[in-house]
């Protein structure tokens, strides 16, 4: 649990993540897909919240806004997309969450997917606004 994941697991995750990003980017998106790339974005940011990580909390945030936009659109366009303004925004996290899986502790990704079961089936306002706001 003091490893860092195992390098299997990181061969597997990784590129689920770029690829659900690639797909995303080309207009290749569906609910599914956003739906990975929101959990993506949230466990990049307890894993760095547990102490693993530099990226900007600010882009945390933003990435978060734009994924608020495409559920608009695909609500009201049935359009799964992303805006090409935003594409840098999700490419520093996956760079971030690529980092981590490398180095941060095997427990600490654990606790950031527990974190996000909770935020998930919990009724609490994202943490993202409020570490973007005090930032």
């Amino acid at each position: 649990m003091l490893l860092p994941m195992p390098e299997n697991a990181v061969r597997e995750i990784s590129p689920v993540n770029h690829l659900t990003f690639a797909a995303c980017r080309s207009g290749a998106g569906s609910a599914y897909l956003f739906n990975e790339l929101i959990r993506m974005i949230y466990l990049a940011y307890y894993v760095q919240d547990a102490g693993f990580g530099d990226t900007d909390l600010i882009i945390y945030a933003r990435a978060e806004a734009a994924m608020e936009r495409v559920l608009q659109r695909a609500e009201n366009a049935r359009a799964w997309t992303l805006d090409a303004n935003d594409f840098p925004l999700f490419e520093a996290v996956l760079r971030q969450s690529d980092r981590q899986l490398a180095n941060a502790p095997r427990h600490v990704h654990l606790g950031a997917r527990y974190r996000l079961d909770c935020f998930v089936t919990g009724e609490r306002a994202s943490p993202l606004r409020a570490a973007a706001t005090g930032h």
